[in-house]
């Protein structure tokens, strides 16, 4: 490959990262829009040339309106959304993802989530916001558990996966792993335990966390449903920070409704935003974010690092990191 010709991206570089990129491609190269994908779509029309492109969500019609089209930066971890555009084809644009960036934000919310959960956070902060101070029978009722000596199974031991593991390993839990590639006897220095896809069944019956930290594929649609959350313990707590479709979800408001499992936290879902008449909302046993785990200060900082890696890797015409695989779906 060579230089890029032009740069057209709606990712809200922070001001230092966008002077880093364009120190990179050299002056005028870099078209940075204001907007989202209507937007990105007239500057693209109205630069033909253009052969880069990074945004989260280009336009569906993005290789009809790119002709000169090499490399597509997708922002995001996953690339089921540039799959189901077709943007993603065998003699098309090379399609990277920024898989392996998120793994420190994403980490650390998880762990919030769990921390929250076992100290009774929620509760703890209706009791300040109503200026109460709970009587001894409410005081009673807000002791923790621990995470030492817990049992914290992910389900996806990739780059996020890992580091939740690492993280809960640090907090003195015990980590059961799948990886999509594991087979039976395989080990790994971040788990005490790995286990192939086909025994995920073993690491919903031992964990008191569950993670699920898969990409989105036909393959991972509805992983978790009712037969797997019979499975799961009674008090356990599932964290869904994947993708929405990975849970079942009718299937975990009934089984959050009933007791079949202790609590859920959700930061992504099958429609988001989610519907103000999902049951999920008003479920006492569960903690709901608007898909904000990968969101921190640090974000720009992080992909432009990937991104300015990759361009040296385009001009070289080195394969570049986080290749887009059809046939894998991620």
């Amino acid at each position: 490959m060579e230089n890029p010709q032009l740069v057209v991206s709606n990712f809200m570089f922070a001001p230092n990262d966008q002077q880093r990129v364009e120190a990179a491609l050299g002056a005028g190269v870099l078209v940075q829009v204001q907007g989202g994908r209507d937007a990105l779509r007239e500057a693209l029309v109205a630069h033909p040339e253009a052969d880069v492109v990074a945004s989260f969500f280009p336009p569906a019609d993005l290789l009809a309106i790119t002709p000169n089209l090499k490399w597509v930066a997708l922002p995001s971890a996953g690339a089921d959304h540039a799959i189901r555009a077709g943007i993603v084809q065998p003699d098309g644009p090379v399609v990277t993802t920024a898989s392996g960036i998120h793994a420190v934000p994403i980490g650390e919310f998880v762990l919030s989530l769990m921390l929250m959960w076992v100290r009774h956070w929620p509760q703890i902060i209706d009791y300040q916001r109503a200026g109460a101070w709970p009587d001894a029978a409410g005081r009673e009722q807000l002791h923790g558990r621990e995470l030492d000596g817990a049992t914290l199974g992910v389900i996806g031991l990739g780059a996020i996966g890992r580091h939740i593991a690492r993280l809960g390993r640090a907090f003195g839990m015990r980590i059961i792993a799948t990886r999509r590639s594991a087979s039976e006897g395989t080990s790994d220095p971040d788990a005490d335990m790995l286990v192939p896809p086909n025994r995920l069944g073993d690491l919903l019956a031992a964990a008191d966390f569950v993670v699920v930290s898969v990409p989105a594929t036909e393959q991972t649609r509805h992983l978790i449903g009712a037969d797997e959350l019979r499975i799961m313990r009674r008090d356990a707590f599932l964290i869904n920070i994947s993708r929405g479709s990975a849970i079942d979800e009718a299937a975990l408001v009934a089984a959050l409704t009933d007791g079949v499992i202790g609590g859920a936290g959700l930061d992504v879902f099958k429609t988001e935003p989610l519907p103000a008449e999902s049951p999920l909302w008003r479920l006492p046993n569960v903690i709901i974010s608007p898909h904000v785990a990968g969101n921190t200060s640090q974000y720009s900082r992080r992909f432009t690092d990937l991104f300015l890696a990759n361009l040296a890797r385009y001009r070289t015409g080195e394969p570049l990191r986080n290749v887009v695989d059809l046939a894998r779906g991620y």
